[in-house]
């Protein structure tokens, strides 16, 4: 059976430079496939120090969303204990969009991109595969930055990750029929000029969605002084669907979601 292990749920500058929540990714195991999910600052010791311990020797991929730091920052470290250092060849598979790859400014370095199998970039519109777990990318909305939701299609369910995104209308269609919807809430309530999701909004996306289960992760300071836990129970009342708040460490087994 698989889960879903958050590593870390901090969001914004202030949460993760301060440290006041781990900025680490998300472990995500479905059908005996392993992958990671936005490898941010400290996910290497994260999972070194998860009880029970994640070894990343085991893992068969690691997915970027996109290139910002509380998103990218241990992939190239990640990239390497997950091939075991190179002792025994290549191993894996990185998924990441093309500006994380390519350009002025890629954050996967040169050198590490020996050690995965492949590297696959993510592009709206077109799948890729990791063992039976399809991966399918949904174009954000988040300022210049090339970023990617994604729906991992599973025997275990379809799992979303909506992260980092301005909200807009078409954004709910390519959620639709989720098991599990992950939203990235780093905002109480709307903001002009920040490309990240407000409660309100994430709360219209599940309104919409209507997942088995829909978990809120990726704090900003206006939402951890709000008291996650306290929204996401009054979320579901007001919604009818079953709505947690992440915190650090967090598993979510697969019996959990399914319907």
């Amino acid at each position: 059976m698989g889960f879903i292990k958050f590593l870390g749920t901090a969001g914004a500058r202030y949460v993760v430079g301060k440290q006041l929540r781990y900025s680490a990714g998300t472990w995500i195991q479905l059908s005996g496939v392993d992958l990671l999910l936005d490898p941010g600052p400290g996910t290497l010791l994260r999972c070194r120090r998860s009880r029970p311990p994640l070894a990343p020797e085991k893992l068969d991929g690691i997915i970027l969303t996109h290139k910002h730091l509380d998103h990218s920052t241990d992939v190239n470290i990640m990239l390497e204990v997950m091939a075991e250092l190179g002792h025994k060849g290549r191993k894996g598979v990185l998924l990441a969009p093309r500006e994380c790859l390519e350009g002025d400014d890629p954050v996967v370095l040169k050198y590490v991109r020996k050690y995965p199998e492949r590297i696959e970039t993510l592009e709206e519109g077109r799948s890729r595969d990791v063992g039976p777990i399809r991966v399918m990318p949904v174009k954000h909305r988040h300022g210049d930055a090339e970023t990617y939701g994604v729906i991992l299609d599973s025997p275990e369910g379809k799992i979303a990750f909506v992260v980092d995104t301005q909200f807009f209308p078409e954004l709910v269609e390519h959620y639709i029929g989720s098991d599990l919807l992950v939203l990235n809430v780093v905002l109480l309530q709307p903001r002009s000029g920040i490309d990240h999701l407000s409660l309100p909004e994430a709360a219209e996306l599940i309104r919409t969605v209507r997942p088995g289960l829909a978990v809120l992760t990726h704090f900003g300071m206006t939402m951890i002084r709000a008291r996650p836990q306290e929204l996401a129970h009054r979320l579901s009342e007001e919604l009818g669907t079953e709505v947690i708040a992440a915190n650090d460490g967090l598993t979510v087994e697969a019996e959990h979601w399914r319907r």
